[in-house]
This record gives structure tokens, C-alpha cells and sequence, in this order.
């Protein structure tokens, strides 16, 4: 049995200091209904994917008070919170309920609400994604290992600091053309040095903000989409990794949970990425935005800054840099700027049939990959 995307709706990712996430979810489903032409009566599953309610909203298991709140009332309801990659996880699950013919129809729900806290707090929420017991308890950031993976990267490559930077000044021109994108304005190399450092060298020009957001994927069967006309968004695959800690690696500068995942989905599905198909992944730094592309076969080691320019198709909504990063909700903007992009929806033109969404939770701790195929 095969899945397909058959609606996606976002909203613009932002600090949504006026709304609750229950608002922001309403917005993102009614244009997902909207999108798929289907009915809210028709779900049979909801899947949601968060990953600090509990934290940040003092919630547990939102997906039940979501299905209240949409008028859901024997639908099934559940929640997904894996870190960075619960929406990715999230989606897998959906996948599995079509292949599995236990569903026919299911609505995929990620979000998050960043913005209820000053950022000190958000940033002490964030870094639960690292294991508390060994590296939280001795005050370990994200944005620590972002620092000392750059410094080995320039170290190792003779790349310059400055040189790095360019990836999220890519970022910013493509997120100015995306009307949900978090920072939609352009940036420069002269901002580097006057810019706040957040762990040296890393600074906020390399780090994604903090923001709210909501997105919804209504994920079916073949025999609803036989009723549809158009282009045909199936989700091929999807395939998962998990890598040592960090401070276990012998090599901080690749990104091996990512290269073990693509190797399987490449592997089983015939194919092999380069540098003209559309690929998402996961640069919550702009370093790990590089050690991605290397990691997914697209450029070689240490050669991912000389692929940037030859790549159209990469995060052409800005990447986590850039539209932001709310982190349930981010691999669901991911598919649904890819899947706007194939079939012809996006502010983008593209031909190719496959592309990837690529996420990780912290530094390539475990990494999920997408693959999407479109059939005409």
C-alpha cells in the first residue's frame, strides 16, 4: 500500500506572542483540509509531534485537547515526542498506519511554542535534547558542540571562519522569498564581527532563531487519490539512524548517523542524490548544514562550501537558519515546502521526481530521512 501527501498547510513562523498553539494548529489544518479537498470528518487518525509541551506549556499529551478542540470525537488521537525529529518520527508512524491498511486517512500535526518564555529559558528547554545525566547536568549547550565542531572543521580543511558564514547567508536570500519564512531579509559577511557571539565562534548569524509555528500533512491511501487529479506526492520512504555521543566519536566533523541512514534509503530505493535535486535538512547551525550535503553523498569531505552555488534546490524555504525552527513542527515544513515545490505550488519551479527531507536531533545524534517521489 502506498502513501501519499495528498494536503500540507504551515503558518509563518514567528513569535506568536498573541496566540496559542491551539490557534496556530487550527490555521495550519484548515488549509490542509483546504489543500486536500477532504473533510475534517473524514480523519481516522491524528498524530501529533511536539517536543516540549510538557516544558514550555505545562502539557501533557496535547493531541487529545487537540482533537477536542478540531471537534474530533472518535477519532484516534496520539502524541510523538522524540526531540529535534518528533515530527519526522511522527510522519513514520502515519506512514505505517496506511502501509499497514489500518488507516486510510490521517492527519499529522506538529508544533511548538517557543515564544512564552525569555530566550534564556527557551535555550535551557532546548539543550534537553543533549542527555541530561552526562552532558545537561555539567551545563553542555547545543550551541557548545556547534562551536567545537566548527573550529575542527576550519582546522582540518583550511577553511576560513568567514568562509562558513555563506551558508546562512544562502539561507537568508532563499527564506526572503518564502512568505511563512521566520527572518526574510537578506545578510552580509560584514555583519559577522559586529554580531552577538553566542559560543566562539559560533554567533547568531550561525544559529537558527526561536519561534512558533504549526504544520499539518493529511497523509492517505492510494484509494483516495485515485479521486484526485494532478500531480501525485508519495512518501517512498522513510529511514532512521542513531549515532554515538558526541564525545565517544573519533570524528566530530562527520556526520555518521546521516551517512548510515541515507546509505539504506539509497540503497533500497535505486537512487543517489546530487547536486540538482531538491533536499531540506537540518542546519539548526550553519556547520551542520555543510557536514549534512558531505554526510548525504552531494559533495565530497571538506568540499561542501565549493557545492553551495550548484545547488538551486537546497532548503529553498531558508532551512532552519532562516525560516526558523519550531522544533515538533520543523520536518512537516520541510515536507510541505518540498511537496509545494513538486507539484508545482511553490515559488520555485522544479522538475525532478524525488527529493529528502533530512532531520536530526542535536548533532547528528539520531537523524531521519524523507524520501518523496512525485508521479504525474
Amino acid at each position: 500500500m502506498r502513501t501519499y501527501v495528498v494536503g500540507s498547510g504551515v503558518t509563518k513562523v514567528d513569535r506568536h506572542y498573541e496566540r496559542n498553539y491551539l490557534s496556530l494548529i487550527n490555521e495550519a489544518v484548515n488549509k490542509a483540509l483546504a489543500d486536500s479537498g477532504l473533510d475534517i470528518s473524514d480523519i481516522e487518525y491524528l498524530v501529533v509531534s511536539s517536543a516540549f509541551t510538557d516544558s514550555i506549556l505545562n502539557q501533557v499529551d496535547p493531541s487529545t485537547y487537540i482533537a477536542q478542540n478540531l471537534g474530533f470525537r472518535k477519532t484516534r488521537a496520539l502524541t510523538v515526542s522524540s526531540g529535534e525529529v518528533s515530527g519526522a518520527v511522527a510522519l513514520d508512524y502515519a506512514h505505517a498506519l496506511i502501509r499497514s491498511g489500518k488507516a486510510r486517512k490521517v492527519l499529522v500535526v506538529g508544533f511548538e511554542k517557543m515564544s512564552e518564555y525569555p530566550s534564556w529559558i527557551i535555550n535551557r528547554v532546548y539543550s534537553k535534547i543533549l542527555e541530561h545525566e552526562i552532558e545537561g547536568i555539567k551545563n553542555v549547550s547545543p550551541p557548545e558542540y556547534a562551536a567545537m565542531i566548527m573550529q575542527e572543521y576550519v582546522r582540518r580543511y583550511g577553511v576560513s571562519r568567514e568562509d562558513i558564514v555563506k551558508w546562512s547567508i544562502k539561507m537568508h536570500e532563499n527564506a526572503v522569498k518564502n512568505p511563512y519564512a521566520q527572518l526574510q531579509f537578506n545578510i552580509s559577511l560584514d555583519l559577522l564581527n559586529r554580531a552577538l557571539r553566542i559560543s566562539e565562534p559560533i554567533t547568531m548569524l550561525d544559529s537558527h532563531p526561536i519561534g512558533d509555528g504549526a504544520a499539518a500533512l493529511l497523509v492517505t491511501d492510494e484509494s483516495i487519490t485515485k479521486k484526485m487529479n494532478g500531480a501525485l506526492i508519495e512518501v517512498v520512504d522513510i529511514e532512521s539512524s542513531v549515532n554515538l555521543p558526541i564525545y565517544l566519536r573519533d570524528d566530530i566533523t562527520y556526520f555518521s548517523s546521516t551517512a548510515a541512514a541515507y546509505k539504506k534509503i539509497s540503497s533500497k530505493n535505486e537512487i543517489r542524490l546530487d547536486k540538482t535535486v531538491a533536499v531540506n535538512v537540518y542546519d539548526t547551525y550553519d556547520i551542520y548544514g555543510l557536514l549534512i550535503i558531505e554526510a548525504l553523498e552531494i559533495c565530497g569531505r571538506g568540499e561542501a562550501l565549493k557545492c553551495l552555488d550548484e545547488m538551486p534546490y537546497l532548503n529553498i524555504g531558508g532551512g532552519l537558519k532562516a525560516r526558523g525552527h519550531p522544533v515538533g513542527a520543523t520536518p512537516l515544513y520541510q515536507v510541505h515546502e518540498l511537496r509545494e515545490l513538486m507539484s508545482g505550488s511553490s515559488w520555485v519551479k522544479y522538475d525532478g521526481e524525488i527529493s529528502l527531507a533530512h532531520s536530526m536531533s542535536g548533532p547528528d545524534n539520531n537523524a531521519w530521512l524523507i524520501l518523496l517521489r512525485r508521479w504525474v
